[in-house]
């Protein structure tokens, strides 16, 4: 790679500060549990940790390091891949048995089949903080 120190320094800067996807993975190799941060977008650099935390810190710590040794060995650095923006609206096919057991729960929660599928989508994807706002009725498990 050509080029001066002083522009090297500005290409690390400057990709240190993108926006890469990161991703933690819990491991178990029968010794304990352990936790596995990594780029997706940067083969090779990831970092372990005893906690998410403590994973995450020294993928960050080790980052502008694995940046310069790439550059300076003359590979293409990737820009972050950007999800695509999302409309928050799905066309999905289902069985007309699974349709009607969903419209039958949700009027029976007094809340839309609309509302209702977009609770259970989210318990099911871990994500619990998204609560049914037109619920008339406690949900029951």
């Amino acid at each position: 790679m050509g080029g001066t120190i002083k522009d090297l320094k500005k290409q690390v800067e400057y990709y240190a500060k993108l926006s890469y996807t990161t991703i933690l993975v819990q491991q178990d190799d029968g010794h304990g549990i352990y936790y596995l941060a990594k780029v997706i977008e940067l083969p090779g650099l990831m970092m372990t940790g005893d906690t998410p935390a403590e994973a995450f810190a020294d993928l960050e710590s080790v980052k502008r390091e694995w940046i310069e040794t790439n550059l300076r060995l003359g590979n293409k650095m990737p820009e972050p891949v950007h999800s695509p923006q999302y409309s928050g609206k799905v066309v999905l096919r289902m069985p007309p048995s699974l349709h009607e057991t969903l419209a039958t729960v949700a009027q029976l929660e007094g809340v839309s089949l609309n509302q209702y599928m977009v609770y259970a989508l989210s318990k099911s994807a871990g994500r619990d903080e998204v609560l049914i706002k037109e619920r008339k009725a406690p949900y029951r498990k």
